[in-house]
């Protein structure tokens, strides 16, 4: 049989390479993060973050627009007490376990992130579920037993972000952005919520990456 024109199968050789390019532009980098950045949303330190600012944190974003960016991190307890914060606070000294870092913004700042299903006064839901104020008098509320609400944390300090540096922190590399839900904001294991996302965010990685959407073998 005869060949094609060499012509022809230039151009045939030539078509393939193209569409092989964009095959491959079609499929994310390793790393990058598969969803925008939106409140109501984490950031996923990647591993080779070194900043210790954030070295493997997990940070749920309340507010992102084209003015910047402002989160907090949600696997960062500490021992103090709440009491030190906000010695106004009738109440606050009896509740333990409260007090989380924030961020390395404005550290003597107090945010507080709430768990109800129902809305809260003087509050803003961040995702189903999820409050965030800075209100004393919700604190209050909540502390006399006015209110009553799932959970409360209180974070030092918040983490934050001009105009498109976030944008340039996740086009390098720097965070994965994934889903958030009350269950994870309020992990009862926070040393291991880091792991755990990033366990999850590789294996949503590998499905979405191999043919069928079939798990890849490890």
């Amino acid at each position: 049989m005869a060949g094609l024109p060499a012509g022809r199968c230039f151009a045939r050789s030539r078509l393939r390479v193209l569409l092989l390019l964009l095959a491959v532009a079609a499929v994310p980098a390793a790393g990058s993060a598969e969803l925008a950045p939106a409140r109501g949303r984490f950031l996923v330190a990647e591993r080779g973050l070194d900043d210790p600012n954030f070295a493997e944190t997990v940070v749920l974003l309340v507010d992102y627009d084209a003015s910047g960016a402002m989160g907090l991190i949600v696997n960062w307890p500490t021992a103090a007490p709440a009491a030190e914060l906000l010695p106004e606070i009738d109440g606050i000294a009896e509740r333990a376990g409260m007090v989380w870092v924030g961020g390395p913004v404005e550290r003597r700042l107090v945010l507080m992130l709430m768990r109800s299903e129902a809305e809260l006064p003087q509050a803003e839901q961040i995702l189903a579920g999820v409050h965030l104020s800075t209100s004393n008098e919700l604190l209050r509320q909540v502390t006399s037993g006015e209110l009553e609400v799932g959970e409360l944390r209180l974070y030092s300090g918040y983490a934050g972000w001009a105009p498109g540096q976030l944008d340039l922190e996740l086009a390098v590399g720097g965070w994965r952005v994934v889903p958030a839900e009350a269950d994870l904001v309020f992990h009862p294991d926070p040393d291991r919520l880091w792991s755990v996302l990033m366990e999850r965010a590789g294996v949503q990685w590998t499905w979405r990456s191999t043919p069928g959407g079939v798990p890849a073998a490890p």
